[in-house]
């Protein structure tokens, strides 16, 4: 009777540790100061690494102000951003025609001349910018938290869920991005929105690939293994654990994808399956304006070099933001 145990009630060796406790004031008083000891160090080791992580953040900002390449970049972008926002408050308006001033060769009233309407290059040039300022990075956005879930999921469970995911995304890597967009624009529509989810979900395989190569990288760290150990959710791990320690890699897929964006936005403009006329987006006046080159070159070669210069622009912000997360 002795050593059977009553499934209700307290455990009896819990009962004869607790009355041992009871009777010893002073090992009550020694595990209560462990236990506060315990807390201590705890709170220390947060503390810890909050601090290691507002330090990492400063360097890694005083690093980018310290980079010529990613301040270059930064500089062209937030020009081209600022025109987008407030460029028909400093030129003419960009859809104004003037036929009496048709394809007019710069000049002061005209700094980039005029086009074949005899509206001011020089307006429509900036005001283009926002087009493609809205339509790359919210394609990138869509790529980047659509590809990002993939990646996660694909890289954390690995086994037969990543072999199934992989093999869908390699079939989508292989279809050329301007034709499929071509096909689907012509099914679904040409409208802003339809474009950035288009572009949107064709660059998101690509995104996912890199997401997973780091997740693979950080499944196996003892700060994933304490995480299971302690018994989180395989969401709760991906998202708290694992997301916050890729973050590197994910920016810098994600200025390298803006970069394509804008490309893959102009191109789509160029070949007449974007914005529609009188938009001044840059692709579509390249289009629009290309019969005039021989005779009025200004009308193309002004949007085709802010179009060239934002891209560039891009490229150089990944470059800066590559060399610093590489130290």
């Amino acid at each position: 009777m002795d050593e059977t145990r009553s499934s209700l009630g307290p455990d009896p060796d819990l009962r004869a540790e607790g009355a041992q406790l009871s009777a010893d004031p002073e090992m009550l008083e020694a595990r209560v100061d462990a236990v506060a000891t315990r807390a201590t160090v705890a709170a220390q080791v947060d503390a810890a690494a909050a601090a290691e992580q507002r330090r990492q953040r400063r360097y890694l900002a005083r690093a980018l102000l310290r980079s010529p390449t990613f301040m270059v970049g930064m500089f062209i972008l937030l020009f081209w951003v600022f025109m987008a926002l407030f460029s028909t408050g400093i030129t003419q308006n960009p859809t104004d025609v003037d036929p009496a001033a048709s394809l007019q060769a710069p000049s002061g009233a005209h700094w980039f001349g005029t086009d074949d309407l005899g509206r001011d290059v020089f307006a429509r040039t900036m005001a283009g910018a926002r087009t493609v300022l809205i339509i790359a990075p919210a394609a990138t956005i869509l790529a980047l938290l659509w590809g990002g879930i993939i990646g996660l999921v694909a890289g954390f469970w690995r086994g037969l869920t990543d072999e199934i995911i992989m093999r869908l995304v390699d079939v989508l890597l292989a279809l050329p991005i301007i034709i499929t967009s071509i096909l689907v624009l012509s099914l679904l529509g040409k409208g802003t929105a339809i474009i950035i989810v288009t572009i949107g979900a064709l660059f998101t395989p690509v995104v996912s690939r890199t997401v997973r190569a780091a997740v693979i990288s950080e499944r196996e760290r003892e700060y994933v293994m304490a995480a299971r150990l302690r018994g989180e959710r395989s969401a709760f791990v991906m998202a708290r654990e694992i997301l916050p320690n890729i973050t590197q890699p994910i920016i810098v897929e994600g200025t390298v994808r803006l970069g394509y964006a804008v490309f893959t936005a102009a191109t789509l403009s160029f070949l007449g399956f974007g914005l529609a006329p009188p938009s001044p987006d840059w692709g579509l006046t390249i289009s629009t304006q290309r019969v005039f080159l021989q005779i009025a070159p200004w009308t193309v070669l002004f949007p085709a070099v802010a179009l060239a210069s934002l891209v560039v622009a891009v490229n150089l912000i990944t470059d800066g933001l590559g060399r610093v997360f590489a130290k």
